[in-house]
């Protein structure tokens, strides 16, 4: 399911949707594995050729397809810094970002990778992607996530996307810590690092779904901004204020809310603390 570039979207709800598909599934008990993957230059790598090839399988008319192509085509770019500005080179891969259709030509790009994930769960947002799998053990989870990874692995290997398997991480979930031995998840030959927390669409989750990493972050973060404030305050307006609070900590306190304000009452009691003291 892609949850970027979509209206009613964000990352909060894919956040939400990770966590109560997790929290679902270890109710059932045993564990949860994920592997969260890490694309090397996602939209820069995207190939014209099988771009339109999807977009003609997609039943775009030739005359659409013509002007893609045409849209796509000797594409060149330079870098200016005030006066001065490199020579152009050809862009001969990826959409271009920062325009209208680059996030949707994406999006259409990567459409049918789950497809091939057929005892797995997958979501993405834009490029990040993240595939996961229930079993009674750690072991039977590593095993399930290896062979996903098989077709993924071929699946970007076809789409020329590139798998950087030195940032692509797994992590095992659970309801209670366990001393149970870190089984390995196999990409390609190559071992997959086996972490406890990892920072997915800016909320850190950890193998034990208490964020309490994640809200000593939000804290510390919100501390250093609110002592910065009381030592400008006096030099803002009103408005300015009100800025300032909004943009430097209220964003921090309210991003993706819904997903780690479901952790215990002892680990939002610090965080807490602050919010009254902003008030």
């Amino acid at each position: 399911m892609q949850f970027g570039f979509r209206k009613y979207h964000s990352t909060d709800t894919a956040t939400c949707y990770f966590l109560e598909n997790v929290k679902q599934l270890l109710d059932k008990g045993g564990f949860v594995g994920a592997v969260f993957l890490d694309l090397k230059r996602a939209f820069d790598t995207i190939n014209h050729d099988v771009l339109l090839a999807k977009l003609s399988y997609f039943n775009f008319s030739n005359s659409a397809l013509c002007w893609m192509k045409s849209y796509l085509h000797d594409r060149k770019q330079a870098v200016q810094i005030e006066n001065s500005q490199s020579s152009f080179l050809s862009c001969s891969d990826g959409v271009p970002q920062g325009s209208v259709l680059g996030p949707l030509l994406f999006s259409l790009y990567v459409n049918n990778l789950p497809d091939v994930c057929k005892k797995t769960k997958i979501q993405l947002y834009a490029d990040d992607t993240v595939l996961y799998a229930h079993a009674k053990t750690k072991a039977e989870a590593a095993a399930v996530l290896s062979g996903a990874m098989v077709p993924i692995f071929q699946w970007l290997q076809r789409s020329c996307l590139h798998l950087n398997t030195k940032k692509t991480v797994c992590m095992f979930f659970s309801r209670q810590p366990t001393r149970e031995e870190q089984p390995s998840v196999v990409v390609n030959g190559e071992r997959l690092e086996v972490v406890q927390q990892f920072k997915y669409l800016g909320v850190i989750f950890d193998s034990n779904l208490t964020f309490k990493d994640h809200v000593k972050k939000i804290s510390n973060i919100v501390k250093f901004n609110l002592s910065n404030f009381k030592q400008i305050r006096s030099s803002l307006t009103t408005e300015a204020a009100k800025v300032y609070m909004h943009s430097l900590i209220f964003s921090h306190i309210t991003y993706c809310l819904t997903t780690w304000s479901q952790t215990n009452e002892s680990t939002l009691k610090p965080l807490k603390s602050l919010f009254k003291r902003t008030l």
